[in-house]
């Protein structure tokens, strides 16, 4: 169906599905450009496909940060059990590697491959581990024996990855997909006179009165944030360290990122009641008291 909207593209040319779906984002913006009817099947098709697409990427964004922020408390506790640093991660180190390398170059090209929903369609496409986040997990048994066998001071010691370095990968880790994030120009929190740009679905007067509770607890709470890094200049960084001087500064970040994926939530072209709840919930363990950050431990997952 796709081909069929574009003769000079031809099925048997591709090799994979990606330019497919290139091709299906161009033809929608031509289609919006040709102004048809809004009762055209294709031009609807074409409209809701491309906003399925949309909450495909939100979603994974957002599963891929609980589960990135989950891995790295894991990390973290790992670290705490294993002060000898016996314990080895090769293998999952080269797995976040990956993951940091594939970020790194959507980001760097992606001034040059077009909106963010659609270069991130056609790169999940072909990248399959795009944003996909590695589990945690010790390396074999034969490994984890060699490790034990060796002291702390032993100067013979391999250069495989301890718990103290895999939380610093971790950490990196973090630090690119948080400059991922911002990197996307709809995760920004915009104040909104009129609800043009978003539909709720279903529209009852209940989700109208939930998506404006949502929207000024959004502003209310980024405006909050931003009061608190102009004062403390918070930012990422080495978040073991100094637990109780850094504690503060570690949930300034961690909320930094919540409320920018609440606001890329908040700007999709639809919006549906249960995402509308998973965003009031994601702010509802966002508190300030005396300007100081109190967030509640939480994993929710996206509603797709």
């Amino acid at each position: 169906f796709l081909q069929s909207k574009d003769p000079l593209q031809s099925i048997s040319s591709h090799k994979s599905s990606s330019p497919a779906i290139t091709s299906l984002l161009h033809q929608n913006l031509r289609l919006r450009r040709r102004k048809k009817s809004n009762f055209d099947p294709t031009t609807k098709f074409i409209k809701e496909l491309h906003s399925d697409l949309e909450m495909v990427y939100v979603g994974q964004l957002c599963l891929s940060w609980e589960i990135l922020h989950w891995q790295y408390e894991k990390a973290m506790e790992i670290w705490e059990t294993d002060p000898y640093s016996l314990r080895r991660f090769n293998e999952v180190a080269c797995e976040f590697q990956q993951f940091q390398v594939l970020i790194q170059r959507f980001i760097e090209n992606e001034l040059f491959e077009g909106p963010r929903v659609q270069n991130y369609v056609k790169n999940r496409c072909v990248l399959r581990n795009l944003l996909q986040v590695p589990v945690i997990r010790e390396d074999s048994v034969k490994d984890k024996r060699k490790g034990r066998r060796k002291r702390i001071d032993d100067d013979d010691d391999d250069d495989g990855i301890t718990s103290d370095m895999l939380v610093e990968i971790m950490e990196e880790s973090i630090r690119i997909f948080w400059r991922f994030i911002r990197a996307d120009k709809d995760a920004n929190v915009v104040i909104k006179n009129s609800r043009k740009g978003t539909q709720i679905e279903p529209l009852e007067p209940a989700d109208l009165e939930l998506l404006t509770k949502v929207q000024t607890s959004l502003q209310k709470k980024d405006k909050k944030l931003k009061d608190i890094l102009r004062s403390g200049n918070c930012i990422l960084r080495k978040l073991k360290k100094n637990e109780e001087e850094n504690s503060n500064q570690v949930l300034c970040f961690f909320s930094q990122v919540d409320l920018k994926l609440v606001a890329r939530v908040m700007n999709m072209s639809k919006v549906t009641k249960d995402q509308l709840l998973w965003c009031h919930n994601k702010l509802s363990k966002i508190n300030f008291v005396h300007r100081k950050i109190n967030v509640e431990p939480s994993f929710l997952l996206f509603p797709c």
